[in-house]
């Protein structure tokens, strides 16, 4: 399938088995492939086992009137598929997956702010020794504060880039995924490969115009949705035998 824009194509890949592989591994709880689709999707990225959950880096910004705060969900989504284009030169090996996401608050106002998947690799680039303190290295895993710091800064020159005043994220908090209510799964990048892990593809959608602009000219696209298991399937889920 080829998605075609005004500024190029995009042409859409299965993803190969060497990186579902790679996938599941380097997510805690894994990730299980359905046997028959569920809502579009073939897969499901593992957020939660038993009553463990995973976790994110919330950037929280200053709290907005709801239709503003939808419209800052929405030029966040974009700004992130606009930043992986860049990010993915950094010649990591891990995973990340930026998300918008959506938060009401006890004042009736709304967080529109960005929660951070981050999954190092144990011999990528992303581990050398860098003069960045590992802030985040303890809950997300060696790493995962070069990664984060190099997609914060690719944020940054993506909203410069299209004239956009970026959120005042004034905290930088480990949170559950539940925590942040309405979370939005749209697109991730492995290693040097950005992948859009909707369950159904749209093709009206602005990120295909901005992959395109990029010079992207290839998508692996992954169905997903956030999945919880028993603690029994894990070893399903990470591929472990019994």
């Amino acid at each position: 399938m080829t998605i075609d824009t005004q500024k190029g194509s995009v042409k859409i890949l299965e993803p190969k088995v060497e990186m579902l592989r790679q996938i599941r591994d380097l997510m805690p709880f894994g990730a299980l492939q359905f046997g028959e689709p569920k809502n579009g999707a073939k897969y499901g990225l593992v957020m939660q086992c038993g009553e463990k959950e995973m976790y994110c880096l919330k950037q929280q910004p200053i709290e907005l009137e709801r239709k503003n705060a939808e419209r800052m969900f929405q030029i966040q989504h974009l700004m992130i598929v606009e930043a992986y284009c860049q990010f993915i030169q950094h010649g990591f090996s891990g995973m990340y997956m930026a998300c918008p996401y959506l938060r009401q608050r006890d004042n009736e106002l709304w967080e529109a702010g960005i929660a951070n998947f981050i999954f190092p690799s144990n011999n990528g680039k992303e581990t050398e020794k860098v003069r960045i303190t590992p802030a985040f290295d303890n809950p997300f895993g060696n790493g995962a504060t070069t990664m984060l710091t190099n997609f914060v800064s690719d944020l940054r020159i993506s909203f410069q880039k299209e004239n956009l005043t970026m959120p005042s994220y004034f905290g930088l908090d480990v949170r559950t995924r539940s925590h942040l209510q309405a979370v939005a799964m749209n697109f991730m990048v492995l290693g040097s490969d950005i992948f859009c892990v909707r369950a159904n593809l749209r093709e009206e959608e602005p990120a295909w115009s901005i992959l395109a602009s990029n010079g992207i000219k290839s998508v692996y696209h992954l169905p997903s949705v956030p999945l919880t298991i028993d603690e029994k399937d894990i070893c399903f889920s990470k591929g472990i035998d019994n």
